[in-house]
């Protein structure tokens, strides 16, 4: 949950109460019967591995939680027009209602047609794809006879998407070669491509629109003091649903560095481990997404026809279908790995720190994210994670105001001395970072929950003070 200063925003809080889990993937055929279904596997994050929400939900939610924040001042409808530099490398920000703004740094979110992008003088490398889609959301007061999980409609004569979304559905539609996109979004057309799956007079069409896809990056995601994030640095096909969360993971691996530098914990430089750890992580997913998209866009009819066998037959198979029907068969964790220092490196270092349910000292339970804060963490795993620190690494977690814990076992009497709150492992998948080693151990989070690296004790003053911590 987004925080200000460790303060949940309150326009978020109900936020997760109207995301629609996904349980798994389904592949369907011309004729809209199912190939294969496959699981998408436990979550060890404490969310839903895949979910859905509703786009319009999400950013009334975001703007009132924002409107509580004193030290932000949103202005909707204006737009900027000129950066340069100010007194004391301020940035001064020119924006197109005559007015001038100046911050320490700009962070560029404006979409994939950034004009702050293009004021940096960066580049948007990469491909656009020929296929546009029809992209059509519908409403109903009465559950519809579609798929409950997203489905992929490999049909090569019109290849398809179809999901579910809070209170709604959505339908894509490829557009075929020489479709005119403002012919397709027409009323008659969507009702149409609507009859196939549902009566277009139950429904409500909400929007109805045609989307170009890119996999594109900018050349160069920094200027100084000006960052880009979010689809002003790249953009990615659909088809891995990564594109909003990409645009988040940007946003936390900045925010923490940003906050280090601007309170003088660290220089300036930091900034650009920025990009150097997201850009290959970014790519990494892309090429994801590619792949995927190259399998629903099929539209030779000799290779649906092989891919649809293909499917049949795994979903045939006995122990690989069981594994794909559960998930088992996938990694538990499906996002790649941050930069590995080049020193001072730990174990599982670059790793997203699993998310467990824990057992608090108070007996209660709840989910380890809610006891990190919004800084760094320390946890012992079986230890006192500040057990014997020099003054040096003492100063180092003070001056960050890192949450300290110890995790035992589940099931485990606690019997640790420790100066630290003992938590209870109750899921046992951040206690699988000690292996099947008995010395002891401490993890250290960074602020966007990538571990820095598990580290002995004597190791952990040289890990956190070293010039290559990210």
């Amino acid at each position: 949950m987004p925080t200000e200063g460790g303060v949940r925003l309150p326009g978020l809080a109900g936020l997760l109460e109207q995301v629609r889990p996904s349980a798994r993937a389904t592949f369907l055929g011309p004729d809209r019967r199912l190939l294969l279904a496959a699981g998408q596997g436990p979550a060890e994050l404490g969310v839903p591995v895949g979910a859905f929400l509703h786009q319009p939900s999400l950013e009334r939610a975001l703007r009132a939680g924002i409107a509580t924040l004193p030290s932000v001042d949103v202005r909707l409808g204006t737009g900027v027009s000129g950066l340069r530099a100010g007194a004391c490398g301020a940035v001064e920000v020119e924006l197109d209602d005559a007015t001038v703004a100046q911050a320490r740094y700009v962070v560029g979110c404006d979409g994939a047609a950034s004009t702050v992008r293009s004021l940096i003088g960066a580049g948007y490398e990469g491909t656009t794809f020929a296929q546009p889609w029809l992209v059509v959301d519908v409403r109903s007061a009465e559950a519809l006879p579609v798929p409950p999980d997203i489905a992929f409609v490999l049909d090569p004569r019109r290849p398809g998407v179809s999901m579910p979304m809070p209170g709604g559905h959505r339908f894509e539609w490829m557009l075929l070669p020489g479709e005119d996109p403002e012919r397709m979004t027409r009323p008659e057309t969507v009702a149409r491509l609507l009859s196939a799956w549902v009566d277009p007079a139950t429904v409500t069409i909400e929007r109805a629109t045609v989307y170009t896809f890119h996999a594109r990056m900018a050349s160069r995601w920094r200027a100084g003091r000006v960052l880009l994030a979010g689809d002003a640095a790249h953009t990615m096909p659909p088809f891995a649903g990564q594109g909003l969360a990409s645009g988040i993971r940007d946003a936390a691996a900045l925010a923490w560095r940003l906050t280090e530098v601007l309170t003088g914990l660290r220089g300036h430089d930091t900034l650009d481990d920025y990009e150097r750890e997201r850009r290959p992580q970014v790519a990494a997913i892309t090429t994801r997404a590619i792949r995927a998209g190259g399998v629903v866009r099929t539209t030779s009819p000799a290779r649906a026809a092989l891919l649809r066998t293909t499917l049949r037959t795994v979903a045939h198979t006995p122990g690989l279908s069981h594994a794909l029907r559960s998930g088992a068969a996938r990694p538990r964790t499906r996002l790649p790995r941050a930069r590995r220092p080049a020193r001072e490196g730990g174990r599982w270092a670059g790793r997203i720190v699993a998310n467990p349910r824990v057992r608090t000292p108070d007996g209660g339970t709840c989910h380890l994210d809610d006891l990190l804060g919004p800084s760094w963490a320390l946890l012992g795993l079986g230890v006192d994670p500040c057990g014997g620190l020099p003054p040096s690494a003492r100063a180092w977690v003070e001056r960050r105001g890192a949450t300290l814990l110890t995790i035992s076992g589940p099931g485990r009497e606690v019997r640790l001395c420790s100066s630290c709150p003992v938590v209870e492992d109750l899921d046992a998948t951040v206690l699988r970072m000690t292996g099947r080693r008995d010395r002891p151990l401490v993890a250290v989070i960074r602020p966007d929950r990538y571990l820095l690296g598990v580290f002995p004790p004597a190791r952990l003053v040289g890990a956190l003070t070293s010039p290559d911590n990210p």
